[in-house]
């Protein structure tokens, strides 16, 4: 399927696991898609893989500065003349209990994952709010953002507040004809949990969690995150879509 031929994409964290998978997917539908991540280095290994299509182009980007963000989206929107969608792959983990989080911890990842969820949607409404047209946004939960995890507070604490500001943000962004959903993943096979996968026993469990009986892929995630991208999805908009092999439907 071609569903976004003619469109302009901004995914941020894609670099690597889900991220690069929404890129990947986004071009094979046809989408002319920004990558966006922290480091060049990551940014030219997900660009590498295209071949030079005119198609993708990155951007090395600090999620967490709000005048940056809004400077790359005004900045696409001119040179491409439109756009259409942002998702917000960018985001860190956060291992900690009540007991031992440390200020500066907690901080840190609510500042990259509520924070830089916040800056990108605020650039990518002040960039297109007087367009026409489909104009969406993705934002990523996680099922630490619909149900309590143990030892994980800051992560935690995040993925809540992205879950909050997506229902908050879409009575606001509907009468500009700007929808805005997010995901919740269960666990999935990317960088974020790699150090997971080294011990067997972990593996066991995370995969006993998962009535499906196994951790997600990239690309699953990935399908459902650009489905709501698209007039498929036009009449969404507010919901958190639990995407874990019913993880989340069984605790």
């Amino acid at each position: 399927m071609k569903r976004f031929e003619g469109r302009t994409v901004i995914v941020t964290g894609a670099g690597s696991g889900i991220g690069a998978a929404c890129v990947r997917r986004l071009h094979v539908e046809g989408a002319d898609v920004v990558a966006v991540d922290v480091t060049q280095e990551a940014v030219d290994k997900i660009v590498s893989e295209f071949g030079g299509s005119d198609r993708i182009s990155g951007a090395v980007l600090d999620v967490r500065d709000q005048a940056a963000a809004q400077t790359l989206a005004t900045d696409t929107r001119a040179r491409l003349g439109r756009l259409n969608g942002l998702i917000n792959c960018a985001g860190i983990t956060g291992v900690a209990s009540v007991l031992d989080v440390e200020p500066e911890k907690l901080e840190r990842v609510m500042a990259v994952n509520l924070g830089g969820t916040v800056n990108m949607c605020q650039a990518f409404v002040r960039a297109v709010r007087d367009d026409t047209g489909p104009r969406a946004i993705v934002n990523i939960s996680s099922g630490a953002g619909v149900m309590g995890v143990p030892n994980r507070l800051p992560y935690v604490a995040s993925k809540f507040a992205v879950s909050g500001i997506t229902k908050s943000m879409s009575p606001e962004l509907g009468p500009l004809g700007i929808r805005v959903n997010a995901v919740a993943p269960g666990m999935t096979k990317t960088p974020l949990v790699e150090y997971m996968l080294q011990d067997p026993a972990a593996v066991a469990r995370i995969n006993a969690a998962h009535p499906i009986g196994r951790m997600g892929e990239p690309e699953e995630i990935a399908a459902v995150i650009v489905f709501l991208l698209t007039d498929d999805a036009s009449f969404m908009t507010g919901a958190v879509v639990s995407v874990d092999g019913g993880q989340t439907a069984c605790l």
